[in-house]
This record gives C-alpha cells, sequence and structure tokens, in this order.
C-alpha cells in the first residue's frame, strides 16, 4: 500500500504483545483497532484535524471555493483503510498522493509549489487511550 504508515509503541505494544500470547485468533481485535483508527482518520478529514487535535493549515483552495482542506473530491479521505493479516494490522491512506498531503513538500511541475505538513495518520494521546481500552476490553 503506497501512502503513509505508523509504528506503535508504549503501553499500546505492551497490550497488543500480551494480547498476542492470550489469543489465538487476533485478527478479530486488530481488525475492531484498525476500524477505530478508520473511523478516527475519517472524523478528522470533516474537522481537518491532526492527530494530536490541532487545525491542519488550509489549502489555497478550500480558501478559494470555501471548501474544505484535502476533501475536494474526496478521493484521500475516502481511501483510509486497513488490513490484518495474521498479527499484523496495517492501517493507512491508499492514495499515492497521500505522503506529500502527511509529510509537506514540494509538488508540481519544476517542484514549484510547497504543500505544508498536514499529519493524517498517527497516533497521540486519544488514540492510544481508545486502542489500550479496545486491547484491555479483549483481555477482560
Amino acid at each position: 500500500m503506497a501512502g503513509v504508515f505508523i509504528d506503535i509503541s508504549g503501553d499500546a505494544l505492551e497490550k497488543l504483545q500480551l494480547l498476542r500470547h492470550k489469543s489465538a485468533v487476533p485478527e478479530d481485535i486488530l481488525d475492531d483497532v484498525g476500524a477505530f483508527l478508520d473511523m478516527d482518520v475519517t472524523t478528522r478529514f470533516l474537522n481537518e484535524l491532526a492527530p494530536d487535535g490541532s487545525r491542519w493549515e488550509q489549502s489555497e483552495a478550500a480558501k478559494e471555493r470555501t471548501g474544505l482542506t484535502l476533501t475536494d473530491q474526496r478521493n484521500l479521505a475516502g481511501s483510509v483503510t486497513h488490513n490484518v493479516e495474521g498479527d499484523e494490522l496495517v492501517h493507512g491512506l491508499g492514495e499515492e498522493y497521500a505522503a506529500i498531503h502527511h509529510f509537506g513538500g514540494k509538488t508540481g511541475r519544476g517542484h514549484t509549489v510547497t504543500l505544508p505538513a498536514r499529519q493524517i495518520i498517527g497516533i497521540e494521546q486519544y488514540q492510544a487511550g481508545v486502542i489500550v481500552e479496545t486491547l484491555t476490553g479483549w483481555l477482560v
């Protein structure tokens, strides 16, 4: 999958590792986590927010059209997906251009346009808390 990916560490990783030892079939649990992450990203797209709750810088297109940043045709927002294979969860965006919007950088013919970073994918305190709650629910 092209795009942006995240690694999980800290409390959430410890819970995932414990779960791996306790569950012979972690796919259902990981699918629940992936579904939450998909919903979180989609909701934040509509509110133009990074995972930490900070606002994205408004795009020129959104200013001109009084629309939302990164959602003109909803292709990027619609590409939020996750996939579970065994004990691995992959969550990200399916569009090839996701990385330039996430990390920012120069784009366009001759790389003359500079896009600001607008973090789309990520796990901050809120997301980690929900993941830990989800995993704890499966363990209890």
